[in-house]
């Protein structure tokens, strides 16, 4: 499952790195593989995850598509991640809760440093 997530990011990533516009539907679409694979999601919980992550997805593709720096984009990106985590705690058990922000965050950020050269 780990080499599933990491390849997936990887190509998330490398759209993000070589400064392609980012699609929505294909982060959430990501998004939603790896967290239903590594989180064991209830059918209700799938749909509701499914929701929060295209809408925060868009959220950041907008942010992303825009011009101007990464540095420059780091504090709505930060709030944009934060305002997402608060929906999830309201769906993931809190179980499931600190595998997604103890695992499948970080590995998130470790594959975006790699994929930056870092």
């Amino acid at each position: 499952m780990k080499t599933k997530l990491s390849m997936a990011m990887a190509i998330l990533l490398v759209q993000l790195v070589m400064g392609q516009e980012m699609d929505p539907n294909k982060m959430a679409d990501y998004q939603n593989t790896i967290m239903i694979e590594q989180l064991d999601l209830s059918d209700s919980q799938k749909e509701q995850v499914k929701a929060i992550n295209l809408k925060y997805s868009k959220k950041q593709a907008a942010l992303l598509n825009k011009e101007g720096s990464m540095f420059s984009k780091m504090g709505d990106m930060k709030k944009i991640k934060k305002a997402k985590n608060e929906e999830l705690e309201e769906v993931l058990s809190k179980e499931q809760m600190e595998i997604f922000e103890n695992e499948i965050e970080p590995e998130m950020r470790k594959q975006m440093k790699r994929q930056r050269g870092s």
